[in-house]
């Protein structure tokens, strides 16, 4: 019998030789960016587009040519979350160990499916999730996972709140099964984020039947009203309340929330994802309580945790309903019924299969900073939003419209003698000045209707100064339009 020729690769096509390149030095460049001005610069899709090479890529290009490309266009027409002037979406500002440790997540290569596949990282990712469970109060036996952001968090969480609300024939029969008669619902506050109405929709529930309750003039949902909607109520899937909504930061009342819940046998979601990196501060602490009462918490590293996209975590106080829903096996993929350590899946809780080593950069960034510094920094964040406030009630031409409860706050430029609409028109004005002049940045948004100047502080590297440039900006361009 004549063997069949053995298959060999050219050695021009041969991809197992190192990248011929410094790391450290190629991203100086990028490095040096972070918190350089402008923020953003005004684009064209066009213009942008030039700086990029959409050819075909047939490849040759080096890689310090790739680089350069990048680090030209970045610079070119930057988006700086990193700035400390950055106060407008909720952005991650990144921490010096991220570069390191992304590397070594990319280096290691490794799928967190679970301790089959990287007994390594899931001993990190859930020594990481015991960290930040302790802190939110959650029982040792709960569990949890680093899904890829809020949006998958918020609806696996709510996921597993079906699942116990319709019990084991859930998984099969499906919803339909269960809404013939009363259509399930979700209770939430206004406030709270898009992704809970992303999240109805992907589940079948709807968006229709979605109860939104009435908030307070804190913009913290109202306890009579959620007390009144359980009681009308027949088919309640889970209440969802926030830690620190994104276009105010209120908390809602999560101890009085979480009392209804139990009295209702209601599953709590607690949507944590932007304010829960204060629970890292002793002297916030107090401010989630109520927390540890929860069915299911979803906080993001990147965001208030400072660490660089994209990790978030969605926690469990009891993930048996989680495990009922998302649990699988298969002929190539066998899942063992035991629950030893070294049989633990984190697909089994939630609906992602391959995930990447996301547990490593916040493990060694908690390691080396230490989770009472990093708090500390998150603190400063909230007393420079505080700060901030106070300025803003010393002048006769502000009005501060949200005071902080966490690190953001609204505000608007509103001098005597001005209809709204004129003041509304000043306001747009003014933060989009600001956007041109490159040092600040607010997003745009509105409270009770009326566009207001909203400031988020969630970035290590802001300052007292920052906070003071930004209010002299505002009084100084909205003294040139009054007189314009």
């Amino acid at each position: 019998m004549i063997p069949p020729p053995r298959p060999q690769l050219a050695p021009a096509d041969d991809l197992t030789r190192a990248a011929d390149i410094d790391i450290s030095k190629a991203i100086a460049p990028l490095i040096e960016q972070r918190y350089r001005s402008p923020i953003v610069r005004p684009s064209r899709a066009a213009d942008v587009a030039a700086l990029i090479d959409e050819s075909f890529p047939e490849g040759g290009d080096s890689l310090e040519q790739l680089v350069t490309q990048i680090t030209n266009a970045t610079d070119q027409y930057p988006r700086r979350n990193t700035h400390p002037g950055f106060f407008g979406w909720i952005a991650p500002s990144g921490l010096p160990s991220d570069p390191l440790a992304h590397a070594m997540v990319s280096v290691l290569n490794e799928n967190l499916g679970g301790y089959w596949a990287s007994p390594v990282g899931t001993t990190v990712e859930k020594t990481v999730i015991r960290w930040l469970a302790d802190l939110a109060g959650f029982p040792r036996q709960s569990e949890g996972v680093l899904l890829s952001g809020g949006s998958i968090s918020n609806m696996a969480g709510m996921a597993s709140a079906l699942a116990k609300r319709f019990g084991p024939e859930y998984r099969e029969k499906g919803l339909g099964a269960f809404s013939k008669t009363t259509p399930p619902v979700i209770l939430c506050s206004r406030a709270a984020h898009f992704s809970i109405r992303r999240a109805a929709v992907m589940l079948g529930i709807g968006t229709d039947n979605i109860i939104a309750i009435d908030t307070d003039d804190a913009f913290r949902m109202r306890i009579d009203r959620l007390d009144d909607a359980l009681r009308q109520q027949q088919n309640v899937v889970c209440v969802v309340a926030s830690a620190g909504t994104t276009n105010t930061g209120a908390i809602d009342p999560l101890e009085e929330i979480a009392a209804l819940c139990q009295a209702h046998d209601v599953w709590l979601h607690v949507d944590a994802a932007y304010g829960g990196g204060g629970l890292m501060s002793a002297e916030l602490r107090p401010r989630y309580r109520g927390i540890e009462q929860a069915d299911s918490v979803v906080m993001d590293m990147h965001k208030w945790f400072f660490q660089s996209l994209g990790g978030s975590l969605l926690l469990y106080r009891d993930a048996s309903w989680a495990r009922q829903l998302f649990f699988e096996s298969s002929d190539y993929l066998h899942a063992a019924a035991e629950s030893t350590p070294e049989h633990y899946m984190f697909f089994h809780i939630a609906p992602e299969l391959s995930r990447r080593f996301r547990a490593l950069p916040f493990y060694l960034a908690m390691r080396c900073y230490g989770i009472a510094r990093l708090g500390r920094n998150a603190l400063h964040n909230v007393h420079c939003a505080e700060y901030l406030a106070d300025l803003v009630r010393q002048q006769d031409e502000l009005e501060l419209i949200v005071a902080p409860q966490l690190s953001i706050l609204c505000f608007r430029f509103k001098p005597a003698a001005l209809d709204n609409a004129e003041i509304d028109r000043i306001n747009s004005e003014i933060r989009d000045q600001i956007q041109l002049e490159g040092d600040y940045l607010m997003s745009a948004t509105r409270v009770r209707e009326r566009p207001v100047l909203r400031v988020c502080i969630i970035n290590h590297a802001t300052r007292a100064e920052h906070v003071e440039g930004l209010l002299e900006s505002v009084l100084r361009i909205g003294r040139s339009l009054l007189k314009s």
